[in-house]
């Protein structure tokens, strides 16, 4: 049947008019949207990590010295400091011999200061001819035989103390006892654990980088740090140092960071949350847009609204780096300072009129 014969032309228009009527609205429809500037500033991009508190220094003490354990001053689990005695083992022996030593030393030292008195009153009679070449020089002789007679008791003494001290053990940097394996009245022998010592002020932070970020994560990039006993409670610091060796199966590298814990309120083995912020003040300034204003198209393209003239024109951009408020853009057809829509840019059309908001 021919629609025309159906339809006469004025019903055809009419049912075309009501028919593109929606159209027509939508598009003399004024929306209103907010809006916001592009800006041109470096951009500080956040890299969230996973990593572990570590101790930067813990150690297997033993002693130098064998014997038997006469006195345990520290339990697993206590704090000491560097210097403070941690266990004494039997060095009777040592110390007799070291007061043998000592009362020789103390008869050489006589016996020296006595030669050098008679050594000085020859060098005065020598001048005066009050005495003999050969006496002269017998008293000389004497002072330098007991003067390193002297000296090697010095010696000895100080090898004997040495000994004897090294029946302690003392801890050397302040910390936590970590385990100790030892207990009164046992043999132990020189090089064999005694107790393990944990450092716990400061404590480090260690993380594994994927190695695209080598360049931009090196010593002095800010990081904020939170574990799970302290949700809410960010610690603010700095990469202390990167070790310069990639792992070939991860394909990262690791950055360490020491931070204080005077307060001991976190300990080695607790998981660490990392945000490093990549960027900042040194970068080069970039295009940026507040995030809200990216609108991501099924192929996986982004455009940005942007008002001209009071009106919605949709520019492709191409996303780089971001951080929680805005991004970085790539287009030949944005400018610094022009205004993008952040709320009210989903239903938009293409010539769409607009009034926009500016906070």
């Amino acid at each position: 049947m021919d629609l025309m014969s159906t339809f006469s032309p004025g019903k055809i228009f009419s049912i075309l008019s009501l028919a593109l009527l929606p159209c027509l609205l939508h598009a003399q429809a004024r929306v209103q949207v907010r809006v916001e500037p592009v800006i041109r500033a470096p951009i500080t991009e956040q890299l969230p990590l996973s990593g572990s508190v570590l101790s930067p220094r813990y150690s297997d003490l033993t002693t130098q010295e064998s014997g038997l354990v006469v006195s345990l001053e520290v339990d697993t689990g206590d704090r000491v400091e560097q210097g403070d005695l941690l266990l004494q083992l039997d060095g009777e022996l040592t110390r007799l011999e070291l007061e043998r030593l000592l009362a020789r030393q103390e008869e050489a030292k006589l016996t020296y200061e006595d030669a050098k008195r008679l050594a000085d009153e020859g060098r005065r009679l020598i001048n005066d001819r009050n005495i003999s070449k050969s006496q002269y020089e017998s008293r000389l002789a004497t002072e330098a035989k007991e003067e390193t007679k002297l000296r090697q008791l010095n010696t000895q003494v100080r090898m004997q103390q040495l000994k004897f001290e090294r029946h302690k053990l003392r801890a050397p940097f302040s910390g936590v006892i970590g385990s100790r394996r030892t207990e009164l009245g046992e043999w132990l022998g020189a090089g064999n654990s005694a107790m393990q010592l944990v450092q716990i002020d400061p404590l480090r932070v260690q993380a594994n980088v994927p190695e695209r970020y080598f360049g931009e994560v090196r010593a002095g990039t800010p990081v904020s740090i939170s574990v799970d006993a302290y949700p809410g409670m960010p610690i603010q610091a700095r990469v202390e140092k990167i070790v310069m060796v990639t792992n070939s199966d991860t394909r990262s590298f690791t950055a360490r960071m020491d931070i204080p814990n005077t307060d001991e309120k976190l300990a080695p083995g607790m998981s660490a949350h990392l945000v490093f912020k990549l960027g900042g003040a040194g970068s080069v300034p970039v295009l940026q847009v507040p995030a809200d204003a990216v609108v991501r198209r099924g192929d996986g393209s982004a455009i940005v609204w942007v008002v001209r003239s009071d009106t919605a024109q949709a520019v492709p951009v191409g996303i780089g780096r971001r951080d929680r408020q805005r991004v970085e853009v790539g287009s030949g057809e944005l400018a610094e300072g022009e205004l993008v829509v952040t709320l009210g840019n989903e239903s938009l059309r293409p010539g769409q009129q607009v009034t926009a908001i500016q906070d």
